[in-house]
């Protein structure tokens, strides 16, 4: 869709063959490890958690479902279970991840209701959509919380269970009692919190089996893990068209309510050991596990490509003004509309492949440079549009913004994908998923700061429903300010620093 920055985005999230270290809980002690503080290595700063024993696993070069069965002594039972287990958690993460995707079917009902019903502008809908995914900027201190505050003896199960819980009590709201603009952003933004707390559980999953592992394998699990997203976000654009076609934007949103609550199911699917120890213990160390975040975050090797990820989503979007375009200008109905998010959404699904077939391999900094420069170029066609310039070629709207709705959204996941590949490999040794979840978090505080400043300009510019001549001018300068961040190009590491950290033992400081 035309209104879709071709940028990475967070919202909005691993590993060939050799043998590296994990650990299980036995079947006593039953101990789990903190889920997202030091979860890629049972050793802390030469502790050993007790109740852990270390089996040695290998990963294959293909298939990576089957790249953490333990190999070595033990019983061909206790394997089975041990396999058993990394299927389910795989499956788990998998479903956090489609629903993720398939929770964007509020989407074009959210834009109605705020459009029709509260009667907001362009720059107030971006905005607040904007401030909705606040919650995803806070993802390590939902790994952290999950780490000292076990309920019931669990530490994941819970708060799977809360996320999905509070998730359609958000939603069941939206439906029924929501009237004012303020109520409808705490509502939606709730929910948005309901899933960041379920995806920080499911990256974890994924970050902690991809520790000492080749670029190309993290790039081959997080293709696997994002499929499915992309799987559920094709299904949300066909049904979030189709609905409001005999569904108003209350019923969608009460629909919407049902899905977080699988969830719970999952809560339950999630293979995990009661913790028996000491919760208060664990709370007294976070202090010194945020020391050794922040440690680790300040190294070169580190921030530099963080700060680049940051930028590249900090720069300003057209945002919502674009679905006041469609509807108000071109008279786009939301049947249509929800066809160019499927359009858009199965071609995502094919940037996917194609860079998990082509480019897994190739070095970050040139896909960063070319995937820019590609969809810089390529966002410049939407002029043709605004201008109805595609008409004097006798291109009609709607072919038109199908094809720019595929195109850009191959070349916008592949934007996306070496920023998911990247996080991954950046994660020191013992940290994974903590680290993993920062710099997941400083993307989407990146797309939160690029809505911001693109609200603003469209303010600024004088664009509003009623007023949309200068629409053309912010395209333009939207578009033009995507390559400004390639001025830091030399913050992307010329190899791969996943390698880089094997070579060298691992980062020195913050390693935990």
């Amino acid at each position: 869709m035309s209104g879709t920055s071709s940028r990475s985005s967070g919202s909005k999230g691993d590993r060939p063959s050799r043998a590296y270290t994990h650990t299980l809980a036995p079947s006593a002690g039953m101990e789990t490890q903190p889920l997202l503080v030091n979860d890629g290595s049972a050793r802390s700063k030469g502790e050993h958690y007790e109740g852990y024993k270390t089996i040695s696993l290998v990963a294959p070069d293909s298939d990576p479902l089957r790249s953490a069965r333990p190999v070595g002594p033990g019983k061909s039972k206790e394997e089975q279970e041990k396999n058993r287990e990394v299927t389910l958690v795989c499956i788990a993460a998998g479903w956090v991840m489609f629903l993720e995707g398939i929770n964007g079917m509020s989407g074009l009902a959210v834009s109605y209701f705020f459009k029709n019903t509260l009667k907001v502008e362009p720059a107030t809908l971006s905005s607040i959509g904007s401030i909705t995914a606040l919650p995803w900027t806070c993802k390590p201190l939902y790994g952290f919380i999950s780490d000292g505050f076990p309920l019931f003896g669990y530490r994941r199960k819970p708060y799977l269970l809360l996320a999905g819980v509070f998730g359609s009590i958000s939603w069941f709201l939206m439906s029924r009692y929501v009237t004012t603009v303020v109520g409808a952003a705490v509502c939606m933004t709730f929910g948005s919190a309901a899933i960041a707390v379920a995806n920080v559980i499911a990256e974890a999953l994924v970050v902690e089996r991809s520790r000492g592992e080749s670029q190309e394998y993290a790039s081959r699990l997080q293709s696997i893990i994002y499929a499915g997203q992309a799987v559920g976000g094709i299904i949300a654009a066909w049904l979030g068209g189709e609905l409001l076609t005999f569904m108003s934007d209350q019923q969608v949103f009460l629909l919407v309510a049902s899905f977080p609550l699988s969830l719970i199911v999952i809560a339950f699917v999630v293979p995990e050991h009661r913790y028996y120890g000491d919760a208060l213990a664990e709370r007294s160390k976070i202090g010194e596990r945020l020391q050794g975040l922040f440690d680790a975050f300040r190294q070169p090797q580190v921030w530099r490509p963080c700060a680049f990820i940051f930028l590249l989503n900090a720069t300003p979007a057209t945002g919502a003004t674009w679905f006041y375009f469609y509807t108000d200008v071109l008279k786009f109905s939301s049947s249509f509309l929800g066809t160019i998010g499927v359009v858009g959404a199965c071609f995502t699904l094919l940037g996917v492949f194609v860079f998990d077939a082509t480019l897994k391999k190739a070095s970050f900094r040139p896909v960063f440079l070319w995937s820019t420069i590609i969809s810089t170029i390529l966002g410049l066609s939407q002029l043709l549009l605004v201008f109805r310039w595609n008409e004097a070629l006798g291109i009609p709207d709607t072919v038109f913004c199908l094809g720019e709705s595929a195109v850009l959204s191959i070349i916008g996941w592949i934007c996306t994908m070496p920023v998911l590949v990247l996080a991954a490999r950046l994660c020191p040794e013992g940290m994974e998923g903590t680290m993993y979840a920062l710099i997941m978090s400083i993307n989407n505080l990146g797309g939160i700061v690029g809505a911001q400043l693109g609200a603003l300009l469209t303010t600024a510019l004088g664009v509003t429903e009623q007023n949309l001549e200068r629409f053309w001018l912010l395209v333009l300068i939207c578009n033009l300010s995507t390559v400004l961040p390639l001025f830091f190009i030399g913050f992307i590491p010329d190899i791969d620093p996943g390698a880089t950290q094997e070579k060298d033992g691992g980062l020195e400081s913050g390693t935990v």
